[in-house]
């Protein structure tokens, strides 16, 4: 089953996400990252990267261009950084799973910025919030403290910016990120009996049995963890 073609998939919307990375004279490049209003329908107050579903005015619909305009649009919308001159290098692709009411098909591009670009780069005070510039291992030492929460897609994408073995993914050339990561959800108890989600990805060995879509595990999910549970406030590998 493919699932490259976005235009094949029912009631799932196009998104685009964009990783702001920012050189700096010393140490760790950083990412700026945004928390989402605790009011919205999806991912409420999670920490997450400036994003958004693909507009009709954004180009044709499943178009490089459309994709690509989203995410700059996007960008500006949310977090006021402009990227006309930049270019944007897509290097994941994400498919929200078959349990979720609201579906998305999202792109995830990188943008290099250089030392003190960006300066005041902010949330747009709406759907997001509390806009910060930090290093991704200064993002999961706060995520481990439970301080923020991370989706699983911004989680996997976190840690393999914090790592110089993952972060070379981030160079694959397109034709290697088209077919999406596409999780799939269950419920199992814990430790005290209570129903605990798990997202498992495509390469964990039960995948293909457990229900809803399902997609070949792509060559570049195998640095990930096999799946994440919701622990407490935030996911965690498992």
């Amino acid at each position: 089953m493919t699932l490259s073609d976005p235009a094949r998939l029912a009631g799932v919307r196009l998104a685009a996400t964009v990783v702001l990375l920012r050189d700096r004279p010393a140490g760790d490049p950083q990412v700026f990252m945004l928390r989402r209003s605790a009011r919205s329908p999806f991912m409420p107050d999670t920490l997450v990267f400036p994003g958004g579903a693909v507009d009709p005015g954004d180009g044709p619909e499943g178009s490089d261009a459309a994709f690509d305009a989203a995410a700059r649009r996007e960008c500006r919308e949310e977090a006021g950084v402009v990227l006309d001159v930049h270019e944007l290098h897509w290097f994941d692709t994400w498919l929200t799973p078959a349990l979720e009411p609201r579906r998305y098909f999202a792109r995830f591009y990188l943008a290099r910025l250089a030392e003190g670009e960006a300066e005041d780069a902010a949330a747009d005070g709406h759907e997001t919030h509390e806009g910060r510039w930090a290093t991704p291992g200064e993002i999961l030492a706060a995520w481990a403290r439970e301080e923020v929460d991370l989706p699983p897609p911004t989680l996997c994408t976190v840690m393999r910016l914090a790592d110089e073995r993952r972060a070379g993914l981030l160079g694959l050339p397109a034709a290697a990120v088209q077919e999406p990561i596409l999780p799939k959800g269950l419920l199992q108890p814990d430790a005290a009996g209570e129903a605990q989600l798990v997202v498992v990805l495509p390469h964990d060995p039960a995948y293909a049995e457990l229900p809803g879509d399902g997609v070949p595990a792509p060559a570049r999910a195998a640095d990930l963890p096999h799946r994440l549970v919701r622990a407490g406030r935030i996911w965690r590998p498992c």
